[in-house]
């Protein structure tokens, strides 16, 4: 673990007792806490603190920390070598949103959900990430082509993706990007549209960390990415 404040031990603390599902009354979270994760989306304290009741995940003693304001960042490493992310919104020192990036529960189920188009302007942007650096006002300006690139990373991790992004219009979103130092840790939500025919698509959560040297290469990086989530049944009108 890197050297981490007070602050961010207390959230820590947090964490790890939200993760194992530990009673509302001894974790301090919000009540409007909003967890994506086992591919399952929560809304509510209770309803988050159930979730990990029923599969607790329970981190290693020395994860890989990063901390900027409103943002917490851990990796980690399961017993059985699977690399896992966790990503979390902080508001005046309490978790208010939470992304954890791994497997997907035997029992998690999407909602049913309305289509619509992937590339709703037609744009044809063949890039393997989409975002914008002024979204993410804690990212540093060197940290940004690090971020893309950790995109392209996540998508080609993917063994079953067969051919490059660019040419299967797989894509990653960068949904939070910030930086600390030479540091930087950046959040995913990846659309991997597979081979074959009919062409089929889903979802994954990625989560990438690195480190940035003096003259903006990177010198380290680490990656989680997520099992595929349920795909929503259609609802059409």
């Amino acid at each position: 673990m890197n050297a981490v404040t007070s602050a961010t031990t207390s959230l820590l603390t947090q964490l790890d007792g939200l993760l194992r599902g530990l009673p509302g009354s001894t974790v301090p979270l919000a009540n409007t806490l909003s967890v994506q994760a086992l591919g399952v989306e929560t809304f509510g304290r209770t309803d988050a603190l159930d979730l990990f009741a029923r599969h607790p995940l329970v981190l290693s003693p020395t994860p890989h920390v990063l901390a900027a304001p409103g943002a917490l960042m851990v990796l980690d490493v399961t017993p059985e070598g699977r690399a896992i992310g966790v990503f979390a919104d902080v508001a005046d020192g309490v978790l208010t949103r939470l992304w954890v990036v791994g497997a997907t529960a035997d029992d998690a189920m999407a909602e049913p959900g309305v289509p619509v188009a992937s590339d709703d302007f037609l744009s044809q942007d063949r890039s393997d990430c989409a975002g914008d650096p002024q979204d993410h006002p804690h990212l540093g300006a060197r940290a940004w082509p690090q971020v893309q690139a950790g995109a392209a990373a996540a998508l080609q991790s993917l063994p079953s993706m067969g051919e490059p992004a660019a040419a299967s219009s797989s894509r990653a979103v960068v949904v939070r990007a910030f930086s600390s130092e030479d540091s930087f840790a950046a959040l995913y939500t990846l659309r991997v549209l597979q081979p074959g025919v009919p062409r089929q698509a889903h979802r994954r959560w990625a989560l990438v960390a690195g480190r940035i040297g003096a003259d903006g290469s990177l010198l380290h990086r680490r990656l989680a990415v997520s099992d595929p989530w349920p795909v929503p049944a259609p609802v059409l009108f």
